[in-house]
């Protein structure tokens, strides 16, 4: 380990309190997601975790929020965590793999949630950045263009690895920090 702390890889050391924290937040999914689904969207939104269901959530957060800076501004943390569950959650479903926070400075997301999807090449996936994008971008296709290009990984490795399946990290779904070092690419790290 250097002075400043970082390993001999350049990464800051993980801090067991940072996974007591991802784990705590992981262990209540289930309830929380259920209270997303059905207490805080409308009944119009479908939440089968489908890309039926992304098409929907992304247009009640276009309609909720006119733009990023508001979002910003938004005090309903209960949605924002919801809908972060949802997004991370449904990708999770087709394309395997678990949620991860890296403390790192000079990572992408660092400290937000993030998944990372068991798929060639991985690259991580942060739900709270993809509302961000959404709003800022109004297309309505944000989240259905990575469910297409994630159903297409899965597909071709599927026919190039006979057999192969993507697998879920086993509960309560968190990746381990020894193992999600290797799977990021230098360019996200």
């Amino acid at each position: 380990m250097d002075d400043d702390g970082r390993t001999e890889t350049g990464e800051q050391p993980h801090a067991p309190e940072q996974d007591k924290l991802l784990i705590e937040w992981l262990e209540i999914m289930h309830p929380r997601l259920a209270r997303f689904e059905d207490f805080l969207t409308p009944r119009e939104v479908v939440t089968d975790y489908s890309r039926d269901s992304l098409v929907s959530l992304e247009r009640l957060i276009l309609h909720r929020w006119p733009d990023r800076h508001a979002f910003a501004q938004e005090q309903d943390t209960d949605f924002t965590d919801g809908a972060t569950r949802y997004i991370g959650e449904t990708y999770l479903r087709i394309a395997g793999g678990g949620w991860f926070v890296n403390h790192d400075p000079k990572f992408l997301y660092s400290g937000r949630l993030c998944i990372l999807l068991d798929v060639e090449m991985p690259v991580p996936i942060s739900p709270l950045n993809l509302i961000i994008t959404m709003l800022s971008r109004r297309t309505g296709n944000v989240l259905t263009r990575i469910w297409d290009g994630q159903t297409k990984n899965v597909t071709e490795r599927s026919l190039t690895e006979p057999g192969w399946e993507p697998k879920r990290e086993p509960f309560p779904g968190a990746i381990p920090m020894s193992r999600l070092s290797s799977a990021l690419t230098p360019s996200v790290r």
